[in-house]
């Protein structure tokens, strides 16, 4: 257990390895949604809309949980448990165009991923999830 990503498990959350990122709803039930994420050098990034369910439950309870497995080998895994502690707009959307690159090899979110016609109509959100918790496995230095 470690408070840092280890250096063994950065690239599952460095772009490429499809997410599991859990919020907690205003019931109190965890809610999972498979993501797209980053890794800044101290915060895990995941870019979503305004209005999605995600943003609204952290806007409730910013505790969350992202799971990044890895697909070659699904016993290398992350766990990161943490706080979203800062939501920036991603304005320019350097950020959801990034993540899509990481992803999918193109350039721009909107025109690849979402119809062309859809950019500029929504409020598209950077979430900087603090690690408080990070599980990995194995751990560095086993075997």
């Amino acid at each position: 257990m470690s408070t840092l990503i280890p250096e063994s498990h950065k690239d599952l959350v460095s772009g490429g390895v499809y997410t599991v990122f859990t919020t907690v709803s205003p019931s109190g039930q965890p809610e999972n949604t498979v993501v797209w994420c980053s890794w800044d050098g101290e915060n895990v990034l995941i870019n979503t809309t305004d209005g999605r369910r995600k943003a609204e439950n952290i806007k409730k309870n910013p505790k969350v949980a992202v799971l990044a497995i890895d697909a070659k080998n699904p016993y290398r895994w992350i766990d990161v448990r943490g706080t979203v502690d800062k939501i920036t707009e991603d304005a320019d959307l350097s950020n959801i165009n990034r993540h899509c690159f990481l992803y999918t090899g193109q350039e721009e979110y909107y025109g690849a991923v979402m119809p062309a016609e859809a950019k500029g109509t929504e409020k598209r959100l950077i979430l900087h999830i603090k690690p408080e918790r990070v599980v990995a496995f194995p751990p560095e230095g086993w075997g």
